[in-house]
């Protein structure tokens, strides 16, 4: 009898086990966000994290749990995952707002360089579609432009022949212009070439080595470019242009 209340107990224990690790994702932010609705920041960060920690990633995610943080008055933290959360989705006018938002309070004002105009529209033209959405426009151009090439190998009519000669070079170009894009976008979102200041306030250094001179100083909150990587520094560049090294653990990668 008491072989058989343990394997009752065992089986139970797997059973409950078993329940937890089959929630859906969906299930665990339905749960979060209602721990979140109900001003329990804590518990909504512990479930978001927990949804991320199980390997499902997503910009809505990122951008509930930048929200629980900032409603727990931990800046830093939401601005991290606002950024992540725009890294996915560079075009998401509410993330946009909530950066400005945030960045508001933090204690560095630092002003940015401003963009040459080109950078700004291949950096907007790059953004406007999503991966999946740019890979089936470039195997859309791409079809099109080996069928017009096939149909001018084909046909002897020379307006034919021409107009889809030069319909074929618009779109293989276009292709290019495609394939850069996304390239460049899936590079932006797979790599972690920026980060976010964690410490409370960081003496910028000059050069990787404690003993070297303090040029600047940065505080909590404050995103960084990230430059040369040397043993347990980082070298970093400011929104203004400044440049110097910070040691790895005062930041978080994006």
């Amino acid at each position: 009898m008491k072989c058989k209340n343990i394997a009752i107990l065992i089986a139970s224990i797997l059973l409950v086990a078993f329940h937890a690790a089959a929630q859906s994702p969906d299930q665990s932010a339905a749960q979060a966000a209602k721990a979140y609705n109900s001003k329990q920041y804590t518990e909504a960060i512990a479930l978001y994290n927990k949804i991320l920690g199980s390997g499902y990633e997503s910009y809505a995610v990122y951008y509930n749990l930048g929200n629980s943080y900032f409603r727990n008055n931990e800046t830093a933290q939401a601005i991290l995952y606002y950024e992540k959360a725009l890294k996915a989705a560079p075009n998401n006018e509410d993330i946009q707002h909530n950066i400005e938002v945030v960045n508001s309070k933090l204690i560095d004002k630092v002003e940015k360089v401003p963009e040459l105009f080109y950078k700004r529209w291949w950096k907007q033209t790059v953004n406007m579609m999503d991966l999946d959405n740019l890979a089936t426009l470039n195997i859309i151009l791409l079809t099109l432009a080996l069928i017009l090439l096939a149909l001018y190998i084909a046909v002897s009519n020379m307006l034919i022949r021409k107009i889809s000669f030069w319909t074929a070079l618009s779109l293989f170009m276009l292709f290019g212009i495609g394939s850069l894009a996304a390239s460049q976008r899936n590079h932006y979102q797979t790599e972690q070439h920026e980060a976010i200041v964690f410490n409370p306030t960081v003496n910028i250094k000059s050069s990787p080595d404690e003993n070297s001179k303090d040029i600047f100083v940065l505080h909590e909150g404050t995103k960084v470019t990230l430059l040369d990587l040397v043993a347990n520094w980082q070298e970093i560049r400011i929104a203004n242009g400044s440049i110097g090294w910070i040691r790895i653990s005062d930041i978080r990668k994006i």
